[in-house]
């Protein structure tokens, strides 16, 4: 165990890498992130500190996201770069077996492991916690005013604006259209001004809007709908040189209170989620049991009834049912035909509505037990991963970020489709939770065990020859010889001649 050049070597060799793959793959899931809610942020004049924090908490967040890609991709360069550069070959010759060669790296993997599983269930809820209320909290923050030319602009609370030109040095707007509904639609305002200017209050919470030389006309009949549909409405009709309007618009950014997301399955840790799941599971089977009695007292059957209540109605004659029916006539068939059929749909109606906050817990446990189930998938895909990657770029023998970069993101996205498609069957229960969850490690760990057996035996693994004749020998196949007619002249040597020829 004790480190060797040769290990600090093969660690130099693997660390460089592992950095730039990490901060490449983390800058790139962090752009799908933000390119997901850029047209929701956009225009809402967010300041440089709140941006800071939400890009930190979303590198946070998508740390355990990045890391299985990056020891992948390192994994597979570092061990192209050792046998295109002959270096591999060189070890295994002086006797140092592909595994002794991994050693090293597979310490640090098994320690990358561990962080993965830190930041998923110690670090990861609070900045989870800290980017959804970010991000709701933008979505909710008031647009910044910027006002276009030539089309009404309605991001301001009841009020319409048209601008038909600006100054943007000056601030000025000029032939300015307003549309006013702050005192409902029916006593709605129309404001013509040839100029005017907007600015913010001190205070952010209200916008000032000046406007010089103008007309304001508002209705005075404001039941009065056919005098408005032929133009005789009287309306009220205020010229003025100069006039103020303030608008209430609250452009601060305000934060929303982080307790409302804490019974988000996301942030909460391992043992918190065992908690919640005890507590859910308690709730579940209260509701089940008292649903389960309202139906039963209801639209109970003999066979839901008590054993005495069943006892008693199976002494009670039954009723001529064949009888019944043939002296009914067919309207009073089909009158309780129709009958039945509603109280039966009224029936389904009122077990779906009480079921519904049923399902809608069973919804949120599956969630938890996804969640649970995650943190540690995850965490072991790091693992996975240097296991393919590793011996995969030792058969290959390729460097750079070429066909490394290729393999590494085809294999990545088969896993990651396997993975969103098991989760989502488990979360929606139509697999089972270990099923679905654990699929795409079962996948890979097979697939890494295969490869790396292969390397550490420097067997052939993609060589189209070697699959070939192997399914020729399953199938029975024999391969045809194509032998071509040649004519042969056989004479007796003269050796004497061929002496004189060769003097």
């Amino acid at each position: 165990m004790r480190i060797k050049k040769l290990d600090i070597f093969v660690l130099k060799s693997f660390g460089f890498m592992f950095v730039g793959t990490f901060f490449i793959c983390l800058f790139i899931f962090m752009m799908q992130f933000t390119w997901r809610y850029l047209d929701e942020l956009i225009g809402k004049g967010l300041t440089m500190d709140v941006l800071a924090q939400f890009f930190w908490h979303m590198g946070i967040t998508l740390i355990p996201t990045s890391l299985p890609l990056a020891i992948l991709l390192a994994s597979l360069i570092t061990f192209g770069n050792l046998g295109e550069d002959l270096e591999l070959l060189a070890m295994k010759a002086a006797g140092v077996p592909l595994i002794r060669i991994m050693r090293p790296i597979l310490m640090v993997v098994v320690l990358m492991t561990g962080v993965s599983f830190y930041f998923q269930n110690v670090t990861g809820p609070h900045a989870q916690i800290s980017l959804r209320t970010l991000l709701i909290s933008m979505k909710q923050a008031q647009p910044a005013v910027e006002i276009p030319e030539g089309v009404f602009y309605n991001d301001l609370p009841n009020i319409n604006l048209f601008v038909e030109r600006k100054n943007a040095e000056t601030g000025m707007l000029y032939n300015v259209i307003i549309y006013k509904t702050d005192q409902g639609f029916d006593r709605a305002q129309i404001v013509l001004a040839d100029s005017g200017r907007m600015e913010v209050s001190a205070d952010k919470m209200h916008l000032t809007l000046d406007l010089w030389q103008g007309a304001l006309f508002e209705n005075l009949q404001q039941e009065n709908f056919s005098a408005l549909n032929t133009g005789n409405a009287p309306y009220d009709r205020e010229v003025f040189g100069y006039k103020r309007f303030l608008i209430d618009f609250d452009s601060n950014f305000a934060l929303m209170d982080q307790n409302m997301l804490r019974d988000m399955p996301q942030a909460k840790s391992m043992a918190e989620i065992n908690t919640s799941l005890d507590s859910m599971s308690l709730a579940l089977d209260s509701m089940g049991l008292r649903l389960h009695q309202e139906a039963r007292l209801r639209y109970y059957t003999p066979q839901a009834m008590p054993e005495r209540e069943a006892k008693t109605l199976a002494k009670t004659t039954p009723l001529p049912y064949d009888s019944l029916l043939a002296a009914a006539s067919p309207n009073a068939l089909r009158s309780a035909e129709q009958t039945a059929l509603q109280n039966i749909r009224s029936a389904m109606m009122d077990l779906e509505w009480k079921a519904t906050p049923a399902d809608q817990t069973e919804k949120l446990y599956r969630g938890h037990q996804v969640e649970w189930h995650q943190k540690i998938t995850l965490s072991l895909a790091c693992l996975l991963f240097f296991f393919v990657g590793a011996p995969l770029g030792a058969i290959i023998r390729k460097g750079g970020l070429g066909m490394p970069a290729v393999v590494s993101v085809a294999i990545f996205i088969a896993y990651y489709i396997i993975n969103i498609s098991g989760m989502k069957m488990a979360r929606d229960g139509n697999w089972g939770m270990v099923y679905g969850m654990w699929i795409s490690s079962a996948v890979l760990l097979p697939f890494g065990i295969f490869l790396t057996y292969k390397a550490n035996k420097d067997s052939m693994v993609f060589n189209s020859e070697l699959y070939l004749r192997l399914f020729r020998q399953v199938l029975g196949l024999r391969s045809r010889r194509h032998i071509d007619r040649k004519e042969v002249i056989i004479e007796d040597p003269d050796y004497d001649a061929m002496v004189t020829a060769l003097d």
